[in-house]
């Protein structure tokens, strides 16, 4: 009985072995990283370095969103990419949303829309331009201006 159980269950590996040496074999990356994921995460911690040397600039755009805004925290690890459309097949381009609070309050939000440019050309500068993701909120409630 012991026997059966044992080349049952040697017969059992053998089988689920050969079936992942198959699956391996058809899809050479399916349990790695291939060099485009490696090239496009390297590319997103480029861009995410380009925009974090732009901190004033989005520093001040939130302070133009209301008088009473003194000072803004960024939180850089919420960073966000997004697709942008335009209604046609090949989109608008590429975003990066960037969160955060101000004036030091507790559940303060706001978000900022950062439009990258496609960079093909060789620019240095990635970035395109600023946007309102939302508006300035604490605790879900808009900001009294």
């Amino acid at each position: 009985m012991r026997k059966k159980k044992k080349v049952l269950i040697l017969g059992f590996t053998a089988i689920a072995l050969s079936g992942l040496a198959i699956i391996g074999s058809q899809h050479p990356n399916l349990f790695s990283i291939n060099s485009h994921q490696a090239k496009q995460a390297s590319s997103k911690e480029q861009q995410l370095e380009d925009v974090k040397k732009q901190a004033k600039e989005i520093e001040d755009f939130v302070k133009s969103l209301s008088p009473k805004v003194e000072s803004v925290q960024i939180a850089w690890d919420e960073t966000q990419w997004d697709e942008i459309g335009n209604g046609t097949p090949q989109g608008g381009g590429e975003i990066l949303i960037v969160y955060g609070g101000f004036n030091h309050i507790q559940n303060s939000s706001w978000s900022v829309l950062v439009y990258l440019k496609d960079g093909k050309n060789g620019e240095k500068d990635l970035i395109e331009g600023f946007g309102s993701g939302s508006p300035l909120r604490v605790g879900g409630k808009l900001f009294d201006e």
